[in-house]
C-alpha cells in the first residue's frame, strides 16, 4: 500500500514538472509574440513616413491642372503613359492604406488576446491541453499582421518612388501650361 502510495506521488510530481516545463515554454513563446507585436506596432504607427493624404491630394491638384490647361491636336504616348502611372499612384495609395488600417486595428486585440492566454497558461485556467493550440493561433495572426504590413510597406515603397520620379515632370508641365494659358 505504502508503495501505491509514493508511486502514485512520484507520477504525480512528474507530470506536474512537465506541465511546468511546458509552462515556462509557452510563457517564453507568448513574451516573444508581444514582443513582436510591439516591433510591428511601432512599425504601422511610424509617423516619419510620407503623408499619404498629402500625396493623394498633390496628386488629384496637379492632374486637374494639367487636364484644365492641356489642349493639343496630336497625341504624346509618353505623356499620355506619365500621366497614367500618376493617375495610379493616387489610386494605390488609397487602396493601400486600408492594409496599414487593417494593421493597425488588429494589433490591439491580439495584445489583448495574448494577454488573456499569458494569464491563463500563468494560473493554469481553462483547458491546460488547448494552450499549445491556442499559442500557434495566435502566432498565425501575427503572421498574418505582419504580412500584410510588408505589403502595406512595399507597396507604398513603389509609389512613393513613383511619386518622386513623376511628380516635378507633371507638375512643370502643369505649371507652365497654366503659365501659357494665362499669357
Amino acid at each position: 500500500m505504502k508503495c501505491k502510495f509514493v508511486l502514485y506521488i512520484t507520477f504525480a510530481l512528474t507530470l506536474s514538472a512537465c506541465n511546468n516545463g511546458n509552462q515556462k515554454e509557452l510563457l517564453s513563446e507568448i513574451d516573444e509574440m508581444e514582443t513582436t507585436l510591439d516591433s510591428l506596432n511601432v512599425v504601422a504607427n511610424d509617423t516619419t513616413r510620407y503623408g499619404t493624404k498629402n500625396i493623394v491630394t498633390s496628386v488629384r491638384e496637379t492632374i486637374l491642372k494639367v487636364k484644365k490647361h492641356y489642349t493639343t491636336d496630336t497625341i504624346d504616348y509618353e505623356l499620355a503613359n506619365q500621366m497614367n502611372s500618376y493617375k495610379e499612384i493616387r489610386k494605390g495609395l488609397s487602396k493601400n492604406t486600408s492594409n496599414l488600417t487593417k494593421v493597425k486595428l488588429t494589433i490591439p486585440e491580439v495584445q489583448a488576446k495574448l494577454s488573456d492566454l499569458k494569464h491563463d497558461v500563468e494560473n493554469g485556467i481553462n483547458d491546460r491541453d488547448k494552450y499549445k493550440e491556442f499559442v500557434n493561433y495566435e502566432k498565425t495572426k501575427i503572421f498574418e499582421i505582419s504580412e500584410v504590413l510588408s505589403y502595406y510597406l512595399e507597396t507604398s515603397k513603389m509609389f512613393y518612388d513613383r511619386y518622386d520620379s513623376l511628380h516635378p515632370i507633371i507638375k512643370n508641365l502643369g505649371d507652365s501650361l497654366e503659365l501659357h494659358a494665362n499669357d
